[in-house]
């Protein structure tokens, strides 16, 4: 068993990671509460920390290594938690409790070296790209109405500046950076322990991530007795 500079058990670190759109947040979400509500770090909410590089187009121009993007302040709370110490959300500001599990929803998968010696299991949801452009959008409409109606008629005014002022930044966004996400996702891919096709439903997901678990760590427990 590995132990922490305080002579405690180390929690074991699932990074869930894909592309865009793959459903990387529902599957941690559901994970967590199947780990006893085990901690999830969300790489977007450390957005505000990221240390990007001071030219993107040229980085992205050199195939977007994930190597130069760093954020200290999450390895910092990645490293409180596998030291059993509470953290603060640096987005929703809740506090985030230690647990046996890390779940780190991070889209570079193992690739950066300032988490990667941490990491015990990446998992990759694998999407086609269109599809996952395709599910972004629908998270910023509001499809029960489109589907119940086949029309937004009726939706007020201001509601649909909404969406429509979602849509078009998610657009904007994904224009930009298209090519960083391409590049990027067959490297994260191939360096995965498991890919599970993200087309499948979630609770489907859940359960081969649990039973990949279960292997690895039993694994892990019979190769340190021998």
């Amino acid at each position: 068993m590995i132990k922490t500079s305080k002579g405690i058990s180390k929690p074991y670190v699932i990074v869930i990671s894909g592309y865009i759109g793959s459903g990387k947040s529902t599957i941690a979400k559901l994970l967590s509460k199947k780990l006893n509500d085990a901690p999830i770090l969300f790489f977007d909410h450390y957005e505000k920390y990221v240390e990007w590089p001071s030219d993107m187009n040229q980085w992205i121009k050199e195939g977007a290594n994930p190597e130069q993007i760093r954020i200290p302040k999450l390895r910092e709370d990645l490293l409180a938690l596998l030291e059993r110490i509470s953290i603060t959300d640096p987005s929703t500001q809740k506090i985030i409790f230690p647990s046996d599990y890390i779940i780190l929803e991070e889209p570079s998968g193992r690739l950066r070296k300032e988490l990667k010696e941490f990491i015990d299991l990446v998992i990759y949801i694998d999407v086609p790209p269109d599809i996952g452009v395709i599910r972004l959008i629908e998270r910023e409409i509001n499809m029960e109405t489109w589907e119940t109606q086949s029309t937004f008629k009726g939706e007020k005014k201001e509601s649909l500046v909404k969406q429509l002022n979602a849509i078009a930044s998610w657009i904007t966004h994904y224009k930009r950076y298209h090519s960083m996400y391409l590049s990027g996702s067959p490297k994260v891919k191939s360096e995965s322990d498991l890919i599970l096709n993200g087309m499948n439903p979630v609770n489907e997901l859940s359960t081969l991530i649990l039973k990949t678990l279960k292997e690895k760590t039993t694994n892990k427990k019979v190769n340190k007795k021998s």
